[in-house]
């Protein structure tokens, strides 16, 4: 059976543990030092009794230290702070401090008891960790600068020459001949690495907070879709894809890039809807706003959804731009953003379908924001 510690058992098991115990009574003042404390701090218990262990404290911890006990104190709750404590050598190290109320033998709130322990080189080790992670994640962007930087000249130059020569190629090749044929293929191929060099280049804006730019001029937004769905039909034979017009598409936007967005939106859901079946096209709106909604069938899997507009998460996007980068919609939304808008998306066991919603004046929106 166990036997219950006697009084004089308790007070040898606090005076010679290894962590540093206080004690405070109704007035909030320190009345008890463990051994283990006064040879940390290389003081005596009279000099720490009182306020007196707060000398110990480094002068800028000590305002926060001494307010978030006081107030923890008022209310009678248990508290948790690190802070840093001179030791009997002069050295500041820092202290884990816990501390909880404690009641008399009646039931009756008599103070509190805390105890803390020396967490110093734990801390150290975490600000070294810290520091290291700070450094790394420097170098990964510095490398990111680097490889961005090749991609947007030395690539775009020779690309340029690439699709120069296809191009003259295809010209000067008679219809049908299969050098024609082959050049037709190279400039396609290369029209899609310049998407996702543009891409890459957008995330870059993006990460470095500047932004996606957009310079807002006279646009109809029909034709804009009914663009993109003969670009889509071309590519994607075995679909159906429609589009009905319920609103007004005229207003001030950046052609070229809802363009881009719109596009990144319908190749999404020609890729990743149910094979062979329908995509929809939708136009709506009023006075002050108008929604480009596009619709497939199959539902986003939940933990994709909550993550669908990450950069590289989206999935492998064939046939549009953003091609196996999962960029499609990330872009997509940083310019429905750019323009003072939004990009919706509702899925369910019915589809999915993606609503790009803009201002009908992408300028006027963008000087109230």
């Amino acid at each position: 059976m166990d036997r219950p510690l006697t009084s004089t058992e308790y007070r040898l098991l606090i005076e010679h543990s290894p962590v540093m115990v206080w004690r405070a009574g109704l007035d909030a003042k320190c009345d008890y030092f463990n051994a283990t404390w006064l040879e940390f701090t290389g003081r005596t218990v009279e000099q720490e009794m009182g306020d007196g262990w707060a000398e110990g404290v480094h002068p800028d911890d000590l305002q926060r230290c001494v307010a978030y006990y006081l107030d923890h104190f008022g209310r009678r709750q248990p508290f948790e702070m690190e802070y840093r404590l001179r030791r009997g050598d002069g050295a500041f190290r820092c202290i884990f401090d816990r501390g909880v109320p404690y009641t008399d033998d009646s039931g009756a709130f008599a103070g509190f008891i805390g105890s803390c322990v020396d967490v110093d080189e734990r801390r150290r080790a975490q600000d070294e960790q810290q520091q290291h992670s700070r450094e790394q994640l420097e170098l990964a962007r510095d490398f990111e600068k680097w490889i961005l930087a090749i991609v947007s000249h030395d690539i775009r130059d020779p690309l340029n020459t690439i699709q120069l020569s296809a191009h003259v190629l295809s010209r000067t090749s008679e219809a049908g001949a299969p050098a024609r044929k082959q050049a037709e293929v190279v400039m396609r191929a290369v029209g899609r690495i310049q998407h996702i060099v543009g891409d890459l280049l957008d995330l870059s804006r993006e990460r470095e907070g500047s932004g996606i730019s957009v310079d807002p001029k006279p646009t109809d937004l029909r034709a804009v879709c009914q663009h993109i769905i003969e670009e889509v039909r071309a590519i994607a034979t075995d679909r159906q894809i429609t589009f009905d017009c319920d609103a007004d598409g005229s207003g001030a936007w950046d052609e070229h890039r809802i363009l881009q967005a719109i596009s990144n939106l319908t190749s999404n859901a020609v890729q990743h809807g149910k094979p062979g079946s329908p995509v929809r096209l939708r136009l709506t709106g009023d006075e002050r706003r108008v929604a480009v909604e596009v619709h497939n069938e199959g539902a986003i899997p939940g933990e994709v959804l909550s993550r669908l507009f990450e950069p590289f998460r989206s999935g492998r996007h064939h046939g549009g731009r953003g091609e196996g980068l999962g960029l499609g919609l990330f872009i997509a939304k940083a310019i429905a953003v750019a323009h003072g808008g939004g990009l919706e998306v509702d899925s369910s066991g019915g589809g999915t379908t993606f609503r790009l919603v803009l201002p009908r004046n992408a300028a006027a929106a963008q000087t109230v924001a």
